[in-house]
């Protein structure tokens, strides 16, 4: 079931970029994730009222939903700003990285030790990133490394991945100090703190452009509501397994990403990028058998 949920998320994700990439080009990248956050918040409280209720939670939830907040926060920012720059299937694999970071904290935080087998994800990851630009190497062999960290969005792309790897970690120790467990009241937790986090420096932004934001409310509408059952699947996940686990099969947006820019977007879609993505998503499967 867990498969599933992961699933889930990764289809969001996916969706979410490419509306994200052909809706909210002229909205303030600070703006944007403060406007989904907004629409987000009251569908959980929703859910969250309906189904579990309020849990009890020890004062390390506190620390545990503020760390998770104050990160997705610098991270979801990162990310708009990345995908405003940059062809989203170029940004995508860099998602891939993820799992392999996170399966890494998570043995030292979480005690969740991978097989051997999981480590040969890992090689399938790095070997895919170097093939999203192998044309690149006649001139160096570490060429391909260095076009691909030259560009701008790629960067703030990769910088917003590796934030989203230490975050399921703490997501899920927030988890784990609610009774019941209720895995919902913890992303509950850490997206209010990003909104709040977020609030000084977005309701400017917000105020300028209000005449654009209201020409774009029903995406707004659609992406915070997606966003709320996209985190109720992903910490439901959480709850049920190892988080690297779970973490590698929300990579496989990436293939969504590629798809949905081709086909809407109508973004460039190489052998290189089909191939580099495909082996990095083959290394995100082996890591989550």
């Amino acid at each position: 079931m867990w498969f599933l949920y992961a699933l889930s998320f990764a289809l969001w994700g996916g969706i979410g970029v490419v509306i994200a990439k052909s809706r909210f080009k002229d909205i303030p990248s600070v703006a944007v994730p403060f406007l989904v956050l907004a629409f987000a918040l009251p569908s959980i409280v929703v859910v969250l009222l309906s189904t579990t209720g309020i849990p009890e939670v020890t004062p390390r939830f506190y620390i545990f939903a503020f760390a998770s907040g104050l990160l997705d926060s610098i991270a979801f920012v990162l990310a708009f700003l990345a995908i405003k720059k940059t062809d989203v299937s170029l940004i995508a694999p860099m998602s891939a990285f993820s799992p392999v970071i996170t399966t890494v904290i998570a043995i030292f935080v979480l005690n969740e030790i991978p097989t051997p087998f999981k480590f040969l994800g890992i090689v399938f990851v790095v070997i895919g990133s170097y093939l999203l630009n192998i044309s690149e190497i006649k001139h160096g062999l570490f060429s391909p490394f260095k076009k691909l960290f030259s560009n701008a969005g790629v960067l703030l792309f990769l910088i917003s991945t590796l934030i989203w790897s230490v975050t399921p970690v703490l997501q899920k120790s927030a988890i784990l100090e609610t009774t019941p467990t209720t895995p919902l009241f913890a992303s509950f937790g850490g997206l209010l703190t990003a909104f709040l986090l977020l609030s000084p420096f977005a309701i400017r932004k917000v105020i300028k452009n209000t005449k654009k934001i209201k020409m774009k409310i029903q995406w707004f509408l659609i992406y915070g509501m997606g966003t709320a059952f996209s985190q109720l699947a992903a910490y439901t996940a959480f709850s049920m397994t190892n988080v690297a686990y779970v973490s590698a099969i929300m990579r496989l947006e990436i293939v969504v990403i590629i798809i949905l820019g081709g086909r809407f977007l109508k973004e460039k879609i190489t052998k290189q990028r089909l191939l580099g993505a495909g082996v990095m998503i083959i290394g995100a499967l082996i890591l989550a058998s």
